[in-house]
């Protein structure tokens, strides 16, 4: 029975989406279709005539299973301008005056249908929602890909995701589609999804309120006229009171908030509330005055799940135009919701950048050729000639020559979505077709059935991609690019839009021009005021010896893949070319210095834009990455290590800065600085310390005061010629993909993404540390923290230092061109959790602070290391999840576990003394999870005998051989520390061989100082035969350690605990 048609006006054919029993757990029948008028949403707001009443649906459908009919009266209303929201009529639209038509059904037939309205086309141009339950969307991907293929939706909001940072988002990514989650933290299930189109502007809008609420996220969508609110809630059941008021007060907020319209979605398990009389139980009072108060509609009228009502859909300001309950999700007990939104949605059709790009296919270089071709081109005039510049121009119009013929070019497209072939998306499009024309049930299996292919096409490659991996001869190199490429894989890193000053950029040369303006604006714009420095060092260095060995070496630590710079010339050709190469940049190197010119051609640095945090439309969220041509990082090279030599040789850099040195790094810092506050706070005093951050340290130091601070060190010309000629006079260049911005000048500071630029800035911030004279400073590079002890009596003397001593430091700063960054900068106490000081930095509150991040270790003020054990272990099981999903081969999985994931855990292991037992189980449980997983088939239980079989060591003992190893080091001077514990060894008059090189054991008070790296470990090292000890060589030591690590234990302990057979006995 056909339903008639809008007189006067060319009719179109609605239906409501069907979904189909496999997809939703139950079979249902086809849904009726009605005869209504197309909205036509391609008109203009202009062409509106006031008061045009848009059509308003006052009966849901009801359709007869039977004869699939049904009777629906559809009005035009006058609505109010909120809730018209948009909608355009024709003119046979206007002239229509209240057309009513009906027809009815058997009484006696059931309705089985549960859609409220007719659901607009596929082509509708409105906004468009799809909310799902989906209770885990980890392993439903393939359904929900399906969904989106066939249904194309503005905006998709997934609630009970059971997500956790095991699951990384390039597995849930979805082509055309933008992702925003929020996991929950606190135990599993609950969390948020949405997928948002990349057709829309979308972004995550933050709010004090609105982030209280659990489980739940909110964006903004920015449409064709306005801005409207999204939130996706995921209220538990047996919710406390509390949540309640605060998902009260969030609808309170989201109603004041300058949106023209707000949507919150969700599913809020409220089956007891009536929603048709907005009548409920006392308890959820709360929620219903809020809502009726501050103007919330709910729109779900029919149960979501069994009989209840529980998936649900609030608006602000906006009627929807159609509500469709359609049938369950994929294993889950919860119906989809479609929602369509009379608002026209910004289907601007996203610009198409240019992924097509060239590169060289070195993986099949004629390398013997092109060594051939260097060797034998005509060098005369190079050698000959004194010019840097013509030098420079042969050099590199010969070897760009002999890359052109031995490694010729080719291009390639970057794809972002899995590649699918033209057969297949062909056969997806017949059956997208079909789903919305006749409603073939088969349409949904065949999709399945095509994606699963897809998908296998996809593995098999894979396996393929592994093999060939594991074959060569750098497997482990191969497996780790292999594994890089995947994660980037689905990874959409361009920049489609930027938004600057309210207004929105979709120019590729646009958004490049204003993020190289930001980049341009961290430094300073002149020079600060000259002033007269003492020269501090005893002998002067004036030239540096450039001699073949020293550049080979330089280009031995070239990484094979580094970014080349503007001159195109990659790494890979230096490290393959040859010694005759080594021959040619002696010439060029020499040429340079003598002059003391730094080459024009090498002072242009690209800069490519990386992505921080936060919305990716904001220029405010990308650092830059700084590439310089690979020809000056090997001169670099040369300079920097002779360089150091000469400042460590005259002592002229500060003993507590560990940053860009030899022999010092991160941990050699870390171990002084938790020395010494274990030490204080074993003498029971106080530990106050303070935290500075320096904002834009490298790029805002000025030129002309570094010259005066390398002079004060003893370098003089042609060197010193050489540097300012490297620091001035340079450009940079940003970059996005082949867009490239206009040159922009450097005026201040040293440069990032160079070898020489870190060593020129702790030469300038060497003597920030003489503001301190009561305090005890630790330096890496400009992180600088600064230690004082008091009693608990003398907090009162000891604040007035400590703000004396910061004021002196903000003065020095602000003498030398630099800024402190106050918003960042603070003050922990260690012994006191309620103590309070007054301090102020440049006339600023000094912040207090519990726990703090430094140099990659969080702690809290009581020393407790857990949360950073709980960062680095959801680190780590985000990563191992993904190989474990990605890669088949189980001696894939073992390398990359070895060489990518267990490397995370290990950082700085020398704390892990002094952490919890539980923490220790916790990191432990990472690799007894792995072997499970690995030997998943196998029946052993034992975690030792499943280490055994796949040649892994307990992670325990490998800290317990690492920090052996490092205790060595320290012990023999072989790495950096101002501890020197050498001093507290014991000398005999007489010689017992149990006696020999042992270690005097320093007396202790505390628990803390006692499980300290370096009080723990003199009492393992006391344990270990004689031999072991007495070795002089690293090597020796480390080839002889093994045997007491597997034939004894260390320092065995008087009680045993269940745990022991998993992390030993010695709680290391």
């Amino acid at each position: 029975m056909g339903s008639p048609n809008v007189e006067g006006d060319n009719s179109t054919i609605l239906r409501p989406p069907s979904i189909y029993s496999d997809l939703m757990g139950s079979d249902t029948s086809l849904s009726p279709s009605i005869t209504v008028s197309r909205l036509k949403s391609s008109l203009t707001e202009h062409d509106h005539p006031p008061n045009t009443p848009p059509i308003h649906l006052t009966h849901p459908i009801l359709p007869n299973t039977r004869e699939h009919t049904s009777f629906v009266k559809i009005t035009y209303d006058h609505l109010s301008p909120v809730n018209y929201a948009g909608i355009k009529l024709n003119k046979q639209e206007r002239r229509a005056n209240t057309p009513t038509f009906s027809s009815s059904h058997s009484k006696s037939d059931k309705p089985q249908g549960l859609q409220h309205t007719i659901l607009l086309d596929k082509h509708s141009s409105f906004l468009t929602l799809m909310l799902i339950n989906a209770r885990s969307i980890q392993n439903k991907m393939t359904q929900l890909r399906a969904l989106l293929l066939l249904h194309n939706p503005s905006l998709v909001l997934i609630t009970e995701s059971w997500l956790s940072s095991d699951i990384t988002d390039t597995y849930l990514q979805i082509d055309t589609y933008e992702l925003f989650r929020c996991d929950r933290v606190t135990k599993k299930g609950g969390g948020c999804l949405i997928y948002a189109s990349k057709n829309m502007r979308t972004e995550i809008f933050s709010d004090h309120i609105l982030s209280k609420v659990p489980d739940s996220m909110w964006l903004t969508v920015h449409t064709l006229e306005c801005k409207i609110l999204i939130g996706c809630i995921y209220r538990a059941p047996n919710t406390p009171s509390l949540t309640d008021t605060i998902i009260s007060e969030s609808f309170a907020k989201a109603a004041s908030l300058d949106f023209a319209y707000k949507i919150v979605c969700g599913d809020f398990n409220l089956p007891t509330i009536n929603w048709k009389t907005h009548s409920g139980p006392p308890c959820y009072e709360g929620i219903l005055r809020s809502l009726d108060i501050h103007g919330w509609q709910q729109h779900v009228n029919l149960p979501t799940r069994n009989h209840n009502i529980l998936d649900l859909i609030f608006c602000h300001n906006v009627t929807p135009a159609s509500m469709v309950v359609g049938e369950k999700f994929h294993n889950s007990d919860h119906k989809i919701v479609f929602c369509t939104l009379p608002i026209l949605a910004k289907r601007k059709k996203l610009k198409t950048l240019n992924t097509c790009f060239q590169y060289r296919d070195y993986k099949n270089a004629d390398w013997s050729n092109f060594r051939f071709l260097i060797k034998h081109s005509d060098w005369n005039t190079f050698f000959t000639s004194d010019n840097l510049l013509e030098t420079l121009e042969i050099f590199n119009t010969t070897t760009k020559s002999a890359l052109d013929t031995t490694i010729p070019s080719k291009i390639a497209f970057k794809t972002i979505a899995p590649y699918i072939n033209q057969k297949a998306k062909s056969k997806l499009r017949k059956l997208r077709k079909t789903y919305f024309t006749s409603k073939d049930f088969s349409a949904l299996h065949q999709v399945y059935s095509v994606l699963e292919g897809v998908q296998s096409h996809h593995n098999k490659n894979k396996q393929t991609e592994e093999r060939t991996a594991l074959t060569a001869a750098s497997k482990v190199q191969n497996l780790c690019r292999l594994l890089e490429k995947r994660m980037r894989k689905n990874k959409d890193h361009n920049i489609h839009s930027l938004l600057h000053d309210g207004v929105t950029y979709y120019d590729q040369t646009v958004i490049c021009e204003l993020l190289s303006e930001w980049f341009s604006q961290n430094g300073n714009t002149s020079n600060a005021p000259d002033f007269n420095i003492k020269c501090i060092s005893k002998s002067y260095i004036s030239t540096i010896n450039f001699d073949i060995r020293s550049i080979h070496t330089a280009i031995k630590t070239l990484k094979p893949n580094a970014s080349s710079g503007v001159d195109d010339i990659p790494s890979i050709l230096y490290k393959m070319s040859g010694p005759d190469i080594h021959t040619l940049l002696l010439k060029i190197y020499t040429l340079s210095l003598e002059a003391g010119t730094y080459p024009e051609a090498w002072k242009v640095t690209y800069v490519l834009p990386k992505h921080k945090s936060g919305p990716r439309n904001l220029v405010g969220n990308y650092r830059p990455i700084n590439i310089t041509p690979v020809i000056s990082r090997i001169m670099e090279k040369v300079i920097q290590s002779q360089l150091s030599d000469h400042l460590l040789k005259e002592e002229l850099i500060d003993p507590t800065q560990h940053g860009f040195i030899r022999t010092r790094s991160c941990s050699t810092c870390l171990i002084d600085f938790f020395n010494e506050v274990t030490r204080i706070r074993d003498q029971k005093k106080l530990v106050i310390i303070l935290y500075f951050d320096i904002k834009k340290a490298f790029d805002k130091v000025p030129h002309n005061l570094l010259i005066n601070r390398l002079q004060s060190v003893g370098i003089i010309n042609p060197l010193l010629q050489w540097i300012k000629s490297f620091l001035t006079n340079r450009y940079q260049i940003t970059k996005l993909n082949s867009t490239t911005s206009t040159p922009r000048p450097i005026t201040s500071g040293v440069v990032q993404g160079s070898v020489l630029g870190p060593l020129l800035f702790i030469i300038y911030i060497n003597n920030i540390c003489k503001c301190f004279t009561t305090g005890k400073t630790y330096l890496y590079a400009d992180d600088l923290k600064v230690i004082y002890k008091t009693d608990v009596g003398d907090v009162r003397s000891t604040m007035q230092t400590i703000q004396h001593e910061l004021n002196k430091v903000d003065d020095w700063c602000k003498r030398w061109g630099l800024e402190l960054n106050t918003e960042k900068c603070g003050w922990l106490c260690i012994g006191n959790t309620s103590l309070k000081l007054k301090l102020a930095l440049n006339k600023n509150p000094l912040l207090r602070l519990t726990s703090v991040t430094d140099l990659g270790v969080h702690y809290s003020d009581s020393l407790n290391f857990s949360e950073h054990i709980s960062t680095k272990a959801s680190q780590t099981r985000r990563l191992l999840g993904f190989i474990l999903r990605n890669f088949f081969q189980k001696e894939t999985k073992i390398i990359l576990y070895k060489t990518c994931v267990r490397p995370i855990v290990e950082y700085c292991s020398f704390l892990f003394s002094n952490l919890r037992l539980s923490d220790i189980l916790k990191v432990e449980g990472i690799q007894r999870d792995f072997t499970r997983k690995i030997l998943k088939n196998d029946q052993l239980t034992d975690y030792k005998s499943r280490c055994h079989i796949l040649g892994l060591e307990p992670l325990w003992k490998r800290r317990l051989r690492s920090n052996l190893i490092l205790y060595f080091k320290l012990l023999k001077n072989l790495t950096y520390s101002t501890c020197n514990i050498a001093l507290y060894q014991d000398s005999h008059g007489y010689n017992l061989r149990d006696k020999v090189s042992t270690v005097k054991i320093e007396k202790h008070r505390s628990k803390t100082r006692e499980n300290f790296f370096l009080i723990k470990y003199a009492l393992i090292w006391n344990s270990l035969p004689s031999e072991v000890r007495m070795a002089d060589k690293l090597h020796t030591f480390t080839r002889l350690i093994n045997q007491p690590l597997t034939s004894i234990d260390l320092v065995q302990t008087n009680t045993s605990t269940p745990h022991t057979d998993i992390i030993g006995s010695l709680h290391i």
